[in-house]
């Protein structure tokens, strides 16, 4: 089946638009088809750059890697303990770190891992002076600390006793259809569980970062997806984000009055999406239509796209 460019709605895609339009721009057009021998080099080098992650999210990625492992091996019968969780976790993440920095990522950017830190040379991640191994060890620390939660948390014991027959996901991109649009949704771990007779689906997400307005958005847009995907009513569905490292659990139910406006803030910024949407496989565009922030910005100091903005 032919790759073509369509315009596609998740939150993070969301989250990018509101954020920095410049950004969203590379993201979801000039980086199109960049991975083909023949594309134009802006498009290979905006490509390129899009696949390149940071220390923190590299991080979070190995802990949720680990944990899908864990339940994937309960599936098979399998018990793995936190100590084997956590050096999954860690090794990945380490192994991570010296593709990067040994310049191996170049045999297969689109796949192996490439830091932003290392391409910008940025002095957090300077060895000679000692910076990467604090650098480095917070992140393990992190992934530790996110791992014991796990195990340790009594208020998790019932995803940890989960039977597998009842999992409805672990992690895989599904798609719905919202206002004529496909989205996309990720839900970390959901299942279905009866008490008191009564059905519902619990839904988590973990997170290795501070909370964040958008984290109760995206759960809401679960609830939606779960509604689609397994018929359940928003009332059924009970939603954690589970911020590991600290150990702090947000919990959330949804009614139908507070999904309109979920609803209606999805319908509102697919609208703004659609009015700058062109196709990519027609051409590159005019980037002054999407504006840059204001230099110096948090999303500005952080981005993979620095060099493409003369920043």
């Amino acid at each position: 089946m032919a790759i073509v460019h369509e315009l596609s709605w998740s939150v993070s895609r969301a989250g990018t638009f509101r954020a920095c339009r410049r950004k969203y721009y590379i993201d979801y057009y000039l980086s199109w088809r960049g991975w083909e021998r023949t594309a134009p080099e802006e498009r290979k080098r905006a490509y390129l750059l899009k696949k390149m992650t940071r220390l923190p999210m590299l991080a979070g990625d190995c802990l949720h890697t680990a944990l899908e492992g864990w339940f994937k091996a309960k599936a098979e019968g399998r018990a793995l303990g936190p100590e084997e969780v956590t050096q999954a976790a860690v090794t990945r993440m380490r192994e991570g770190y010296k593709t990067s920095r040994d310049g191996l990522w170049r045999s297969q950017p689109s796949k192996l891992t490439h830091l932003a830190e290392h391409h910008y040379g940025e002095d957090r991640i300077d060895e000679a002076s000692g910076a990467a191994g604090e650098y480095g060890t917070r992140y393990r620390k992190r992934i530790e600390e996110g791992v014991q939660a796990f195990f340790e948390m009594p208020e998790l014991a019932e995803v940890r006793d989960a039977d597998p027959k009842d999992y409805l996901a672990l992690e895989e991109m599904g798609t719905i259809e919202l206002f004529g649009t496909k989205a996309f949704a990720i839900p970390d771990f959901a299942f279905r569980r009866a008490r008191n007779g009564e059905r519902e689906i619990m839904i988590y997400d973990w997170k290795t970062g501070n909370p964040r307005e958008q984290d109760r958005f995206q759960l809401a847009v679960y609830v939606f997806y779960a509604g689609e995907k397994w018929g359940a009513k928003p009332d059924e569905c009970f939603c954690v984000d589970a911020y590991l490292p600290t150990r702090q659990l947000e919990r959330m139910q949804f009614s139908e009055a507070d999904m309109e406006p979920v609803m209606d803030r999805v319908e509102t910024t697919l609208a703004e999406m659609r009015a700058v949407h062109f196709d990519a496989d027609q051409g590159m565009g005019d980037a002054e239509e999407f504006p840059m922030v204001e230099e110096g910005s948090r999303e500005c100091s952080s981005c993979n796209y620095r060099e493409l903005c003369g920043r």
